[in-house]
This record gives C-alpha cells, sequence and structure tokens, in this order.
C-alpha cells in the first residue's frame, strides 16, 4: 500500500517525524513563492506602477480574503477520507493559477485590464490557498503528536520564514531593474514563473502524508450541516472568544499594503522598488519570531503565544508614528512576526477541539477572513481621505482590542498545552 493510500490507527514515532517533515518542507516551499503567494504587498506595488488608486491598489487583498469562505464548503462537501486528496489537488491549482498573471503580463495588454487580472487572482488564489491552509494543518493534525506538531511548528515557521527572505531578496532585484535583461513588466512575471513548480512539488509532497483515520460524518443538507456546526462552535465560549479577537488581528494585518504605500513618503521611494526588501524583513523577523513562538508555546502555552503575535502586529501600527527613513521599515517586520498569528490561532484551536471537529472549527475560524474582506480597501480609503496616520490609528485600535479579549475572557485554559 503506498503511503498516500496508508491509514493508520495510532500515531508512531516514525509518523511524527515523516508528516513533520512533509509539512516542512511544504511550508518551506510556500515561503520561497511567497513575493506572489502572499497577495498583497507585490500586487499592490504592481497596481500602483499600473496607475491605480490606494484603494484599488488595496483589492486584491480584499479579493483574496474573500476566498476563504470556501473551506466551510469543503469542510461539508468532502468526508475525512478525502482530506489528504484536498491537500494535493488544491496546490496544483494553485500552480495552474499562476499561469493566468504570466499572461496578462508576458503577452501586450492594457493597464486595466492588467490591473484586473492581478484582482482576479487575488481571488483564486484566497480560495485555493485558505482550502491548502486549512488542509495541510489537518493533514498534520493526523498525523503527529501535540508534541510532534509543535515540534513541526517550530521548524517549519522558524526556517520557513529564511527561504521567503531568500525569494523577497530575488524579487528584490527584479522588482529594482537592477537585472536590464529583465524589464518591466516581465520583472513581475518572473515571480510568477518561479512559483509555479515550488507549488506542483507542494502537491506531490502532500500525497505522502501518512495520517490515521478519522469516521466520516453522515451527510447531511448544507444548510444543515452549517447550522449544526455553528452552534457546536458557539458552544465553547472560548471558540467565541478567538473568532472575534482574530477578526480583530485582520483589521490590523491589512494595513500591510498600506504600509508598503506609505514607503513613498517615509522612505522618499516607489514601493515597487522596495517591495523585495520589504518581503525580505517581513520574513527575516518572521524566522526568528517561528523559533521564539514556537518556544512560548512549548513553556507556557498557544493561548500566550497567540497573544504575543498580536502584540507583534499592533507594533507595526505604532512604529510609523516614531520614525521616518530606512528605519521606518521595521515595521514591516514587526508585522511579519505578527503574521504568525494566522498559525497559533489556528493551533489554539486544534488543540481545544474534538479530533472529529477539527476541519469544521478550523473551517469557521476561517471565516473570519472573508468576514475582514473590506479591511485593506477600508485602510486605502481611510488613506485617501484622511491620510495614512488614520489607517495606522485604526490598526493599532483593533490590535489593542483583541490584546485585550484574549488577556480578560481566555484566562488560563483548562485544557492542557493551550494556557
Amino acid at each position: 500500500m503506498s503511503a498516500a493510500g496508508e491509514k493508520l490507527g495510532a500515531i508512531t514515532p516514525e509518523m511524527n517525524r515523516r508528516n513533520g517533515l512533509i509539512f516542512i518542507w511544504t511550508q518551506l516551499l510556500i515561503y520561497f513563492s511567497a513575493p506572489v503567494l502572499y497577495v498583497g504587498v507585490v500586487q499592490a506595488a504592481f497596481c500602483d506602477k499600473l496607475g491605480a488608486s490606494a484603494t484599488v491598489a488595496n483589492l486584491p487583498s480584499s479579493t483574496y480574503l474573500l476566498g476563504a469562505v470556501f473551506p466551510v464548503i469543503c469542510a461539508w462537501l468532502f468526508p475525512a477520507r478525502l482530506e489528504q486528496a484536498v491537500a494535493k489537488w488544491a496546490f496544483a491549482i494553485v500552480a495552474a493559477s499562476m499561469l493566468l498573471v504570466c499572461v496578462a503580463v508576458f503577452f501586450p495588454a492594457p493597464n486595466w485590464l492588467r490591473i484586473a487580472v492581478v484582482i482576479g487572482q487575488g481571488l483564486i488564489m484566497g480560495i485555493i490557498n485558505s482550502i491548502t491552509n486549512v488542509y495541510t494543518f489537518k493533514c498534520l493534525a493526523r498525523g503527529t503528536t501535540e508534541s510532534g506538531r509543535a515540534r513541526a511548528l517550530k521548524f517549519a515557521f522558524g526556517f520557513g520564514p529564511v527561504a521567503a527572505v531568500l525569494g523577497s531578496l530575488s524579487a528584490q532585484l527584479l522588482l529594482s531593474g537592477k537585472i536590464p535583461a529583465i524589464p518591466y513588466p516581465y520583472n513581475f512575471g518572473i515571480l510568477y514563473v518561479v512559483a509555479l513548480p515550488c507549488m506542483a512539488a507542494c502537491a506531490v509532497i502532500s500525497g505522502r502524508y501518512r495520517i490515521v483515520d478519522v469516521p466520516d460524518e453522515p451527510m447531511t443538507r448544507f444548510w444543515t450541516y452549517l447550522w449544526q456546526s455553528v452552534k457546536a462552535y458557539v458552544l465553547d465560549p472560548r471558540l467565541i472568544v478567538v473568532w472575534i479577537a482574530f477578526l480583530l488581528w485582520y483589521c490590523t494585518l491589512g494595513a500591510m499594503t498600506n504600509l508598503s504605500l506609505y514607503t513613498r513618503e517615509a522612505v522618499g521611494r516607489a514601493p515597487l522598488e522596495l517591495a523585495g526588501l520589504i518581503m525580505a524583513l517581513r520574513f527575516g523577523f518572521k524566522a526568528v519570531a517561528g523559533f521564539a513562538l514556537g518556544a512560548v508555546a512549548q513553556r507556557w502555552g498557544a493561548r500566550i503565544a497567540m497573544m504575543v503575535t498580536v502584540i507583534f502586529v499592533g507594533s507595526a501600527m505604532v512604529w510609523p508614528f516614531f520614525t521616518t527613513g530606512y528605519g521606518y521599515l521595521l515595521a514591516f517586520g514587526l508585522m511579519g512576526a505578527g503574521e504568525l498569528g494566522g498559525v497559533y490561532f489556528v493551533n489554539y484551536v486544534i488543540a481545544i477541539s474534538p479530533a472529529a471537529h477539527t476541519t469544521r472549527n478550523i473551517a469557521l475560524l476561517s471565516l473570519v477572513s472573508p468576514a475582514a474582506s473590506f479591511v485593506p480597501a477600508l485602510h486605502g480609503g481611510l488613506t485617501d481621505h484622511f491620510g495614512f496616520s488614520a489607517s495606522f490609528t485604526f490598526g493599532a485600535t483593533t490590535a489593542a482590542l483583541a490584546f485585550g479579549l484574549l488577556l480578560l475572557f481566555l484566562g488560563r485554559s483548562i485544557v492542557r498545552g493551550t494556557s
């Protein structure tokens, strides 16, 4: 029997090692493709170069967030026995989607069409990336113990961002025009050409997980399933608090694109010229934070690690008020470290959820993303009408509210390892 088809009844040390390594390698490839896979900074800079307003330049991020409604549909549609296959084919679709932007970039097209393609591809990436995120975490949860998962997260999000730094520095060389043989707009398209085989490799190795059996839940009508899932979710007050705090975290994270556009005022250089350097700082700090948060989670629990990510994104919002010049770019490092909230909010939900309900609870948590889809455009609108300071103030406020919720209402969890 192949590894992809082998379902075991108990997690063994060998499964811990194998599945952890698969997850780590998947994250390395994802992070190396970060300049285009993490929809936001690079896409906004490209739209800005094409003449879009701040509001329009933020739309790729908004359409990306809208796609996260689909994991709930997948959780209803696909039984537990198909979860690994969903992860595999989702990565294959991500690879195929890269061709859309390549066609728009490498063939003659008007600026409005290129902007529309980038925004539309952001929606496609949001749909598929949200699915891959849920199902790779579920494969990890079904193939590792709690300690094995903690180890995998520590190394995946410690070394993974280092790969993103390498990818981002390469993007910086391309986007800054330092390679005359690859002029604009082809330098933007090359980023997608590089990401395509990385996503194809993720599809292949995702089929190599060895995971334990989880009983399939009886198939019901979608609205019945959704109602039952939401009802079960809200019965745990911890899950409600985490959902609201995660939404507020997203409201702060949504300022990432605006932080990039602000480089013209803070540093005096166009956003596209610094996009690669910004990504390198973002993921360099994320690498350090990956190891640090892993250690925090092992020592003090997932709740504390989750709260630290909120502190990071809040600090990124405050930083522009105190510095200009190249020192301003530290804000991207803080924001990059805080992005790991996307990992540690999910990890907390995994830790407190029964095995049979993990997928649907993660999927319901992921609904925060479409609920927050208006946020990047809101930050752009605040900037267009009131200036960047209004956007940054809003982001700092939502981070403070998220931290307060987690601090005051979660308390110390009664579940071991989630304090």
